[in-house]
């Protein structure tokens, strides 16, 4: 048996992942690799595939949202992540050091090195019958948005016609305007404190949307996790910021913070969405713990 199970996710990339899976196959059998390939069918499906198969190396073939559902399955195990980008926003290869090109993330796969790198998990509290009812945490390997990346990262799922950073961008302006920073209590590794934020991102990655950097100092495996908080900042200020998050710049201003923890608790009396490698995980949320889990994942690399 083939110890190799590529998990593909035909609809990555606004449907790009069917075409990408038939070249793959064509170089793995360039390369005579014996395989296993499967196409995933809904939402869940690939954290399913990735459980139920008896196969060390499993390689999710997608965007980053299929790679966060087979990361849920293999974490604290002894199988080897893999993956092969195809994706609208491919933020996580860009911190883990992994080729945008099938043929090179191939390669990397094949040669066989492999490392470990820190996950994260979250978990998101909604309002339910005047209390608090907390969903199963999920694992996450890039980062956690909450507030307005999270508006965000659901506005995509709505637009059908463009990848990538364009993608991102048409959803940011389309959400300015709308959105209403929410007051949020903090606490960060033991420290205090709250304030109305336009949003909250933690990231074991250094990017997210496809290319904004709001964590650039960020290391996918020194057991730390990243947060850059954004104060209750104008529409015209949100505009001029974005050119320092996509040139992988810190922004300099007295409205942004940037700190580093193993634990991160926010709560509202608003209701804010979360996003988890760009999967929104909750829309009505009033709590949220996020925590580092570090070294949880073998990946090749």
């Amino acid at each position: 048996m083939s110890e190799y199970l590529f998990i593909v996710n035909p609809a990555a990339g606004q449907g790009s992942g069917r075409k990408a899976a038939e070249r793959l196959s064509e170089l793995l059998r360039q390369h005579a690799v014996v395989h296993t390939m499967v196409l995933t069918q809904r939402p869940g499906h690939a954290k399913e595939l990735a459980q139920s198969a008896n196969r060390r190396f499993v390689v999710a073939v997608g965007g980053d949202g299929t790679i966060n559902e087979v990361s849920n399955a293999l974490h604290n195990t002894d199988r080897v992540l893999g993956v092969i980008p195809t994706g609208s926003g491919n933020d996580f290869i860009k911190s883990a050091g992994i080729p945008k090109r099938i043929e090179d993330a191939l390669d990397l796969i094949l040669r066989g090195r492999i490392r470990r790198i820190d996950a994260g998990r979250v978990c998101v509290g909604e309002p339910t019958n005047g209390s608090i009812q907390y969903a199963p945490a999920r694992l996450f390997v890039n980062g956690v948005g909450v507030g307005f990346d999270a508006a965000v990262a659901y506005r995509t799922t709505q637009i059908r016609y463009l990848r990538g950073t364009a993608l991102y961008l048409l959803a940011v302006l389309q959400t300015l305007g709308k959105f209403h920073p929410p007051h949020f209590k903090a606490r960060v590794d033991g420290m205090s404190w709250d304030g109305r934020h336009l949003l909250i991102a933690t990231g074991n990655g250094k990017c997210a949307g496809g290319g904004f950097y709001l964590t650039p100092a960020a290391e996918v495996d020194d057991g730390f996790l990243d947060v850059c908080a954004i104060g209750d900042v104008s529409v015209m200020k949100v505009l001029r910021l974005i050119p320092s998050v996509m040139k992988r710049k810190q922004i300099q201003d007295k409205q942004v913070k940037y700190l580093r923890a193993k634990m991160i608790e926010l709560s509202s009396s608003d209701l804010f969405a979360v996003h988890a490698d760009g999967e929104i995980v909750g829309q009505e949320v009033q709590e949220v713990k996020i925590e580092v889990l570090p070294g949880a994942i073998q990946i090749f690399g």
